[in-house]
């Protein structure tokens, strides 16, 4: 099973709610970047979970074995399962690739376990375990986003899908250290709309990404904007007709009017020995 990637074309945190979480509008995309997963059934109930990853954990703290356990808790289901992932999305970079894994191992074993829980107990199941994993599990390639980021809305994808190159560097962000950095910051209204936005991306106006793509958590990067301003620069020396830091980050993502672009920047900025760079499309 694929686990896909992705990225927000939107974030604006509106809010800190009495219960700690932020109050966010976002707009999510789908990215074709993915881990693999695959599930295999074991009779003796255990939950087992391996990664190729050295900084991914295998067991109850990752967040796939906790959807596993989530589902035999709550659905008393008897069987076991053999979990096995295999990594390319980068950790800690903004991309979900955490979340993107619980969802696929939620969607995975709700078909293995033969459960038949619908898409809304599903979702529901997600929220419980991360503000990304409801939009992975809605298996669309756009979708807007409130509440902590688990309300949604799918959005019709555009006639062409959209083309990045998407850029990790050499250090990861904490998502709840960049959201505990907002405690500095004044919150206020972006000046982009949303709607604008997801007419923009409907129409393939790249000339108007400029002004419309968001982030509030940039305001918080400290000392590692530098880095993150660099990379904005030199994406956009490749042709790209927009760039933002995705999620907390610390990925980096500019968009191009085409698949070629994204490939030649995605070649350009791998020689930098820092950085990982990805050309991806919506997926």
């Amino acid at each position: 099973m694929v686990s896909p990637a992705k990225i927000n074309l939107f974030l604006s945190v509106l809010r800190r709610r009495p219960d700690g979480a932020h109050e966010i509008e976002t707009v999510f995309e789908r990215i074709s970047l993915c881990d693999e997963i695959r599930l295999a059934p074991l009779k003796d109930g255990k939950i087992l979970l391996r990664t190729d990853c050295p900084g991914v954990p295998d067991g109850p703290s990752n967040l796939a074995w906790r959807a596993a356990r989530i589902l035999q808790e709550k659905y008393a289901a008897k069987q076991g399962v053999r979990i096995g992932i295999r990594k390319r999305i980068p950790v800690a970079a903004g991309l979900g690739g955490g979340s993107s894994n619980a969802a696929t191992v939620l969607l995975g074993l709700n078909r293995l376990w033969r459960l038949r829980l619908s898409r809304k107990e599903l979702l529901r199941l997600g929220a419980s375990l991360g503000s990304d994993v409801p939009f992975f599990i809605l298996e669309s390639p756009f979708a807007v986003g409130r509440g902590r980021g688990e309300r949604l809305r799918k959005i019709k994808a555009p006639r062409r899908k959209l083309w990045h190159c998407l850029v990790k560097p050499g250090f990861s962000i904490s998502t709840r250290k960049a959201y505990e950095g907002l405690k500095k910051v004044k919150l206020t209204p972006p000046q982009a709309d949303v709607k604008i936005l997801l007419r923009a991306i409907r129409n393939g106006r790249l000339e108007r990404f400029p002004k419309l793509l968001v982030n509030s958590l940039e305001a918080v990067l400290g000392k590692r904007v530098i880095e993150i301003l660099k990379i904005k620069k030199e994406l956009t020396r490749q042709g790209a007709a927009a760039t933002l830091l995705s999620g907390s980050g610390s990925s980096v993502f500019g968009v191009f009017a085409s698949r070629a672009q994204a490939i030649r920047a995605a070649r350009f900025l791998g020689k930098n020995k820092q950085w990982r760079a990805f050309a991806v499309s919506t997926f």
